[in-house]
């Protein structure tokens, strides 16, 4: 056991120091086209400041004010403890708290919505918070409940919800950058072409034209990849830790065969009742299909069912 909690640790420590580099990438990308808008409008100064204000300023308040964006597009609501299911939820949160080695026991809200799954949230320890939604609690029994709420309580002590967050903040930044710079080179190339009708000129406007294509196709492609890629490292960790909390595999295993047997795809309707699509990559479960599994934001389930079934 004391081999595993090392490797384990291991493992935490090796991951947070990739996703440290990976976001330093992103800010890397972000500077390097705010430059590009600079250099555009011919002033080096503003695209410095551009870059500044993403990265220090817009980044500090959609992290601070995200957990108001996200109460209000899943409509959730605190436990009722007149309700005998929410009730038994947050009695099982407050349980593995304690397995889990927390001092502060997340909040916990109810999302009103017929879909099962489940998220974790919050900017450190003392403020995390858990989300289920009706739809889970009305699926599961209580050993599958206990599994999915550790797989939460694991993204909350393995520090994943800050580090997603910012990195889906900071993919939207560098994809908005991209497109920027895509349609100002854009403009360019048409008031070039305008201005003058010479061959050198018209071959001068293809490249532009071209290279801002690139930029911008390149620039969504490897954000969406690197984003993607931190989130499925960490479900498998945060399954294997839920493990450890709980002290068998078969509870999560079988809620995750429940889970995406009950909705294994959603409607526009359901994906909207869960708070957007851009809030999918946070839940246990996501059914979005990809033709490439490199683009997907979780493992196959599949895959993460089998290796559950496997452990102790």
């Amino acid at each position: 056991m004391a081999k595993d909690v090392v490797i384990t640790y291991e493992q935490v420590r090796k991951n947070q120091i990739k996703t440290v580099a990976l976001i330093a990438l992103y800010i890397i990308v972000i500077f390097l086209l705010a430059f590009t808008i600079g250099y555009y409008y011919d002033n080096i100064a503003l695209g410095a400041l551009i870059g500044c204000f993403i990265v220090f300023v817009l980044l500090p308040i959609q992290i601070l004010t995200g957990k108001n964006a996200v109460g209000a597009n899943t409509k959730w609501h605190q436990v009722n403890m007149n309700d005998p299911k929410e009730r038994e939820v947050l009695h099982l949160v407050e349980g593995l708290a304690i397995a889990a080695g927390l001092r502060e026991t997340p909040k916990v809200y109810i999302i009103p919505t017929d879909v099962p799954n489940a998220f974790a949230g919050g900017l450190s320890l003392k403020n995390a918070y858990i989300g289920v939604t009706r739809g889970l609690m009305d699926l599961l029994d209580k050993p599958e409940m206990e599994g999915v709420i550790a797989h939460e309580m694991s993204h909350i002590t393995n520090r994943d919800i800050l580090v997603s967050t910012v990195s889906i903040y900071l993919m939207s930044a560098a994809i908005i950058l991209g497109s920027i710079v895509y349609r100002m080179n854009y403009r360019g190339a048409a008031f070039n072409k305008k201005s003058s009708n010479s061959k050198n000129n018209g071959s001068a406007v293809a490249i532009i034209l071209l290279a801002g294509l690139v930029l911008s196709i390149f620039i969504k492609v490897i954000a969406k990849l690197i984003n993607l890629a931190i989130s499925r490292k960490r479900e498998y960790m945060a399954d294997a830790s839920a493990v450890r909390i709980c002290g068998f595999s078969d509870g999560l295993a079988n809620a995750l065969t429940k889970i995406s047997n009950h909705t294994p795809k959603y409607s526009k309707e359901q994906v909207g009742s869960l708070g957007g699509e851009e809030m999918l990559c946070l839940y246990i479960f996501n059914p979005s299909k990809w033709v490439m599994p490199l683009f997907s934001t979780h493992p196959p389930i599949e895959k993460r069912i089998e290796i559950l079934r496997n452990m102790y």
